[in-house]
């Protein structure tokens, strides 16, 4: 007989079928099976309690000759079958009970590879009875003796109190009692509690849950968002931001069987088809709270996917930012001219801060566009309001000297040398309702590239006339236009870079305007005041005569008329 002949008499047979088993092996593994923290485990006797229909739930700590317990009473339907303590997944709840909640009958083995005593007398049937577990019995398969004894009504689990348990008692009996649905007494005193919505703008309750709404920026949103009994599990549920809310949600689970907990740790929810409806009705919740609010700012996205919810709700409101001319240094601070009503507003597209910043210092002075700038909200277009608006769409400054024709824009430079031109205007191109195009005369323009990191000395200034800007507008402009402080880690603080730009910044715009030596002037007087200013004493003066071959350098106190 060959061999392949011989392997296949001995072979076994294919199963005709297949059903599901539990290895009895496993229940040697079951203290692996939960973390064994003391918030674990009183959160699952808590739930154990609470299922049994008790109305407290009693905490002590109790000495005796070799160790220190923890007692845990109820008051609840009892145990009937003692049996059911280490039937690992068979729970023993009645009907309703399973219905509602769908219990695993693994809340008992939280407490396994620990020293237990458990006492219990049903109601069912008024006989108390024992078991004394030692740590080694939650998976040796050994028989266990049943006692009989008197107890009252309810279940008593006495578990030994040691190491971080004993250490952290307290903070952790408060934790578990904060949402829980029934009272928690420990050490004789009823435990403070909170409803888990407290703080909500408004709470709604439908299918066995209640939704709580809150509008805040805060850490909680990131916190556990859905309390199961008592215990609170991270869950991720809608949030919708509008331009000046956000709202985002907690759920309270009354009576809700097909949300369920992961097992066997229950530290976060089962991915089905009823977390999937949760979250919709979440995000329903949310648009007709919005909507029962009269008005709102929401995106023209979130707006569509209200509708498609089945919620109808008004535009959102005509309300935009008001336009800000970009700046070269991306931290400097601006404060912007706030929100501005849509009615008669005209959208600024982006064209980079020296070209922003010069038109804006144009447009200031002209007028006829003031107050009706706004900056571009992509996220409402689609919207009526937003779509009728007129945009700049293209910006240029035309620059006229010695009968040529210059134009700086976002793709020209013409390299002009700085000083006075012959004609100098700001041309922007509007786009709705008509094609259209505005001309203003322009007092200043700054040459300058920032997007390829050229060098402040190489900006050029063009002047519409000897007196278009003061040393003062025109050292702002430049900053505006051209400092970006370097993120170099070598590099000085902003506050250095920034000093130092604007003393390079002052004697460039008192040359250009006053003259060189104007401009010597005002760099030893920013020298000056800030190298030395702040050590000259109180109610005293420096004079001083600086020459190439030597400093006269007197001090004096400051007389009447000159300090008048």
């Amino acid at each position: 007989m060959s061999r392949s002949a011989l392997s296949r008499e001995f072979l076994m047979p294919l199963p005709t079928a297949i059903r599901s088993q539990v290895d009895p092996a496993a229940i040697t593994k079951v203290t692996r099976l939960f973390n064994n923290t003391l918030g674990d485990v009183l959160t699952e006797l808590i739930q154990n309690a609470r299922r049994a229909g008790a109305s407290l739930v009693d905490l002590d700590v109790t000495d005796t000759e070799t160790a220190r317990w923890l007692l845990v009473r109820d008051d609840g339907a009892g145990i009937a079958d003692p049996a059911i303590v280490l039937a690992l997944g068979k729970s023993g709840w009645d009907d309703a009970v399973v219905r509602r909640e769908d219990p695993a009958g693994m809340g008992v083995f939280s407490l396994a590879g620990r020293h237990v005593d458990i006492r219990s007398c049903p109601r069912s049937t008024g006989e108390g009875w024992q078991i004394a577990l030692a740590s080694d019995d939650w998976q040796s398969g050994a028989p266990i003796s049943v006692v009989p004894c008197d107890h009252p009504f309810g279940t008593t689990i006495r578990v030994r109190l040691e190491g971080d348990w004993a250490n952290n008692l307290e903070a952790v009996v408060n934790g578990a009692a904060r949402y829980c649905p029934i009272p928690i007494r420990f050490k004789g005193s009823i435990l403070p509690q909170q409803d888990w919505l407290a703080g909500a703008a408004t709470i709604v309750e439908e299918n066995g849950i209640r939704i709580g709404l809150f509008n805040d920026t805060g850490s909680s949103r990131h916190m556990p968002r859905i309390n199961f009994h008592g215990l609170t599990v991270p869950c991720a549920l809608p949030s919708i931001d509008e331009k000046d809310r956000n709202w985002w949600a907690r759920v309270d689970i009354l009576d809700a069987p097909e949300l369920q907990l992961v097992l066997p740790a229950r530290k976060e929810m089962v991915e089905n088809d009823a977390l999937a409806a949760l979250r919709e009705t979440v995000r329903r919740a949310i648009y007709r709270h919005i909507g029962s609010l009269g008005s709102h700012r929401l995106t023209f996205a979130q707006w569509t996917e209200a509708e498609e919810l089945g919620i109808v709700l008004p535009e959102a409101q005509p309300l935009l930012r008001g336009w800000t001319p970009a700046t070269a240094d991306m931290n400097s601070e601006s404060g912007g001219p706030g929100l501005v009503s849509a009615g008669d507003l005209v959208l600024f597209e982006h064209f980079g801060a020296p070209l922003e910043q010069c038109a804006a210092f144009a447009l200031a002075r002209d007028g006829r566009l003031e107050g009706r700038l706004a900056d571009p909200d992509e996220a409402m277009a689609g919207y009526d309001w937003y779509d009728a608006l007129p945009r700049i769409t293209a910006l240029r400054f035309e620059i006229e000297r010695g009968g040529d024709t210059h134009v700086f824009d976002c793709t020209q430079l013409p390299g002009l040398e700085s000083g006075l031109v012959d004609r100098l205007n700001l041309v922007l191109e509007l786009s709705r309702p008509q094609p259209e195009m505005l001309i203003v005369p322009a007092p200043v323009v700054i040459e300058y590239d920032d997007g390829h990191f050229w060098s402040f000395e190489e900006a050029n200034i063009l002047l519409a006339s000897p007196g278009a800007v003061s040393p003062e507008e025109l050292v702002a402009l430049l900053e505006a236009s051209c400092f970006c402080a370097s993120d170099d880690r070598e590099a000085d603080s902003w506050e250095t870079q920034n000093n130092r730009f604007l003393l390079d910044a002052r004697e460039m715009a008192t040359r250009l305007l006053l003259g060189d030596d104007a401009a010597l002037i005002e760099r030893l007087r920013a020298i000056i005041a800030y190298r030395a200013q702040w050590f000259v004493p109180e109610g005293r003066q420096f004079s001083a005569v600086i020459g190439r071959e030597a400093i006269d350098i007197r001090i004096e106190p400051i007389s009447t008329l000159a300090a008048a």
